[in-house]
């Protein structure tokens, strides 16, 4: 019987306070996860990914499938560019989910089909969500941006899959067009009682009638929901005991879209004991239900260090520029960009931070044909560094890279058994960056060429690494 192998949570570092949103200059209270300006879907994804495969061996993963509503492609696949930045296999079998909220159940229930089938062994899913609200809407203040990810497989998982429950429902609630930037919503009540309440109880009682025999009463809820009341009123409805119900995290994170109940599913697998039973409960256009009985405890909490690792935005003008919300004096550029021969050629330093080492041992990052030591030619091995950690050599502080805050720290790095690198640092502060100071490094979105997301690795404090 297939289950969750291993999971891993991404958040942004960056928690932004609702009262900074409301124009006020204060820290405290209610806040709200955002990705930063070189962070999106896929950069989160990629990080969840890493911290579920952490130990793991990647050659045996047969299928990735990314679950989102944000991708920046409609025509491109992310599941594709965030295998390349693991170093999967070429082999691997990869797919997008979109258009749903509920695409991270969908996700997980092909995984779980495809390892009972035996068509693949190992099989990954990621969700990840970062969803835009107009600059003053509600969305904006109640959104949340993250992204969690499962190693589905059938040996030894630390929780089983035990079944599920769907309910289909069309319905204009929540909607995003082709072409627009920030999602839309229709009156709060409508959406809650038709677009939420009416098909989550609806799947979510046909779960626990199904498995009526597994002693629903005790089942731990990992629930989406669009705010607070709405996960109250659906504890109501379905009577559930006190502490049933994972609390939602709206204070901490908001609401993360497809990401959300993953998310709470991760948490709720943080602090399971073998025996407990887990339903998550997805909604968007209907709603669905995944049950899960704990086969082992977790070898450590993914969601707490996550919430724990955090800065603080402190000015409404420096998250505006992050998300690209303030007005330019002359339109962005609309060109191809760099050109797909480039992108091609170096996709392996890219997207894996690939370089090479030499016969004579020296490694060398860009990819070169001379070694740079011993001046032999073409006599080398390709070698990956991103998962290395690595410290600070040099640095300089940027004040004309365009940035939310500048100035951006730009560092030459010194990879632990390794080359040394030039690159950008991020979740840092620009008055914490010193000579020594040890790092790792982050899939990121470097630049936005061609008006689409360029990416790129870049350095961030070890300490970030939970």
């Amino acid at each position: 019987m297939s289950g969750i192998a291993a999971y891993g949570v991404h958040l942004p570092i960056h928690r932004l306070p609702l009262a900074v949103l409301a124009g006020k200059n204060k820290e405290g209270g209610p806040e709200r996860t955002v990705a930063w300006a070189d962070e999106d879907s896929v950069t989160m994804a990629v990080e969840a990914a890493r911290k579920a495969l952490v130990g793991r061996d990647r050659d045996g993963i047969g299928l990735l499938v990314f679950a989102t509503t944000t991708h920046a492609f409609a025509e491109k696949q992310g599941a594709a560019l965030i295998a390349a930045a693991l170093g999967l296999p070429a082999q691997v079998r990869t797919a997008d989910v979109g258009h749903s909220l509920r695409g991270g159940a969908q996700a997980l229930g092909a995984a779980f089909d495809a390892v009972d089938a035996g068509h693949v062994r190992e099989a990954l899913v990621i969700v990840s969500d970062c969803r835009m609200g107009a600059p003053g809407s509600d969305l904006e203040r109640s959104g949340g941006d993250g992204a969690a990810a499962f190693l589905v497989t059938a040996e030894a998982p630390l929780a089983t899959f035990i079944g599920s429950a769907q309910e289909s429902q069309e319905l204009v609630d929540i909607w995003r067009r082709a072409g627009d930037r920030f999602t839309h919503g229709w009156e709060e009540r409508f959406t809650t009682s038709y677009g939420y309440l009416e098909p989550a109880v609806a799947a979510a009682r046909s779960l626990t009638d199904r498995f009526a025999d597994l002693d629903p009463a005790g089942w731990t809820w990992a629930a989406s929901a669009p705010n607070a009341r709405a996960l109250g009123t659906f504890a109501g409805k379905m009577k559930l005991g006190e502490g049933r119900v994972r609390p939602g995290l709206y204070d901490r994170i908001g609401f993360a879209g497809a990401a959300q109940a993953p998310l709470l599913l991760a948490g709720a697998l943080d602090e399971a004991q073998p025996g407990d039973r887990i339903a998550m409960l997805v909604h968007g256009d209907g709603a669905e239900a995944l049950l899960f009985e704990v086969k082992s405890a977790a070898p450590a909490a993914a969601l707490q260090p996550a919430l724990d690792r955090r800065m603080p935005v402190r000015t409404l003008a420096s998250y505006r520029r992050a998300r690209d919300l303030d007005l330019s004096e002359y339109p962005a550029v609309d060109d191809q960009g760099i050109s797909a021969t480039i992108h091609f050629r170096e996709r392996a330093e890219n997207l894996r931070l690939q370089g090479q080492r030499c016969a004579c041992g020296e490694p060398q990052f860009p990819k070169g044909r001379v070694c740079i030591r011993c001046g032999a030619k073409d006599d080398f091995t390709d070698e990956d560094f991103a998962e290395r950690s690595g410290q600070i050599v040099t640095y300089t502080l940027d004040a004309f890279f365009p940035a939310p805050d500048p100035p951006t720290p730009v560092a030459v790095v010194q990879v632990d058994n390794g080359p040394r690198i030039y690159m950008q640092l991020a979740d840092i502060a620009a008055s914490e960056v010193d000579i020594d100071l040890k790092v790792r490094f982050a899939f990121r979105r470097i630049h936005q060429a061609g008006r689409r997301p360029n990416y790129f690795w870049k350095a961030v404090p070890e300490r970030s690494l939970s």
